[in-house]
């Protein structure tokens, strides 16, 4: 049987005069393709810090239909590439003389993402999709987007939430942002947590008039951690806009079909600076702050009993929630992961380190031989697994504490 043509890349390094012969199968690429992105105006990019593992990313954001993507350098080049001009086989060239070796699913990849983003030209884009990506591929890619379309129809999202969002930031939402008001917070949350202080002594009593209530006090605190997730997703939104851009989304979806989960899309925070990016990761969680120390202020200025307990119980639920959302070492990407992300520069730090797990054993053999990077995914992954260890003993101990008052 005849074995495949293939594209044969003659390629050199800049410190060796010798030449190599790189290869390719022909059935992965026609190598008359000429890749052409979407012309300048059409498309936005922004070099993000560069990471303290040495990584370069960059946020390419599609200016018609607000669609964004995360480059690495590799793409990058791959994207400064497709100008129409240069075929796969140039680019390939290209490629390897700049990074010594080319994995050819990674343009499969590429295209693909560039494709589904909106960022190629449209006569283009039927290139990589048929001449590209494999008919299994294909499938994959079509069974996926429309399981996707069909959960999103499940979901509940405004039809205008950057204007809304202007118009709650120039009605006053803007007063929220002033340094007054942040130092406010802080004062409000000492004194809460003096008042804590007082009342831990009654916690066993708290816990007991609530287990005996347990109907009203569990319906008590679940809607105020769900008007508390409404907040904090609006002004998660209203952040953005202090800083000058766009809310494509706000609504909410049902969390692996249970349970209510609020959302607020403000991916365009990745055009502006990183230090737009942590203010509005940070304002989030403040909600929970804010509303914990109401509650807390409020059942130690209350009079013994049932509401006392509750105000209480509430109070310590939404400080759990806001220290949560702040901890990035919980295997879950929320507000302190991404500020953790953005302080390190390193914005696939999770699922870099996911990806690390199988090759642990072999690194821990030779200890020598881990790079910067891993150490610090190693770091990530182990900090995760205590914290929540930790968490699972603590609560399990609550947990048990509060059955053995309903026993009684």
């Amino acid at each position: 049987m005849q074995e495949p043509a293939k594209l044969q890349l003659l390629t050199r390094s800049s410190e060796d005069s010798a030449f190599e012969i790189f290869e390719i199968d022909s059935t992965q690429a026609s190598s008359r393709f000429k890749p052409k992105r979407r012309p300048a105006a059409e498309w936005d990019l922004k070099r993000q810090p560069r990471g303290i593992d040495g990584s370069l990313h960059f946020v390419l954001k599609n200016l018609r239909d607000d669609r964004y993507v995360l480059l690495s350098a590799q793409e990058f080049f791959l994207w400064e590439q497709f100008d129409g001009r240069n075929s796969l086989e140039e680019i390939a060239r290209a490629f390897h003389l700049a990074f010594g070796a080319f994995d050819y699913s990674l343009i499969h990849g590429f295209l693909n993402k560039l494709y589904h983003a909106g960022l190629l030209d449209d006569h283009q884009a039927r290139g990589p999709q048929n001449a590209l990506i494999s008919p299994p591929a294909r499938t994959r890619a079509d069974l996926r987007h429309r399981l996707v379309d069909t959960w999103r129809r499940l979901a509940f999202r405004t039809s205008d939430a950057d204007r809304f969002c202007s118009m709650v930031y120039r009605c006053g939402g803007f007063l929220l942002f002033h340094p007054f008001i942040f130092w406010l917070i802080v004062a409000v949350a000492l004194v809460a947590f003096a008042a804590a202080f007082r009342l831990a002594a009654h916690s066993h009593q708290f816990g007991r008039l609530m287990s005996a209530q347990p109907l009203l006090s569990t319906g008590i605190i679940l809607i105020s951690l769900l008007i508390a997730s409404v907040f904090h997703v609006l002004i998660h939104a209203i952040a953005c806009k202090a800083y000058g851009r766009r809310v494509r989304e706000l609504g909410f979806f049902l969390l692996q079909g249970i349970l209510p989960t609020f959302y607020a899309d403000v991916t365009d925070i990745f055009m502006a600076s990183r230090r737009a990016r942590l203010m509005v990761d940070l304002a989030g969680p403040l909600v929970e702050v804010v509303f914990g120390s109401i509650a807390m202020l409020g059942a130690y200025l209350s009079d013994p009993g049932i509401g006392q307990a509750i105000l209480f119980g509430t109070g310590v639920f939404l400080w759990e929630s806001a220290l949560i959302n702040l901890y990035p070492f919980s295997f879950l990407e929320l507000d302190g992961y991404n500020i953790l992300a953005d302080l390190l520069a390193m914005p696939m730090l999770r699922k870099q380190a996911l990806a690390l797990v199988p090759n642990l054993g072999q690194l821990m053999r030779n200890p020598s031989a881990i790079q910067r990077v891993e150490l610090i995914q190693i770091a990530y992954l182990a900090l995760c697994l205590v914290s929540v260890f930790i968490y699972l003993v603590l609560h399990l101990d609550a947990l048990s504490t509060l059955l053995s008052f309903s026993w009684r």
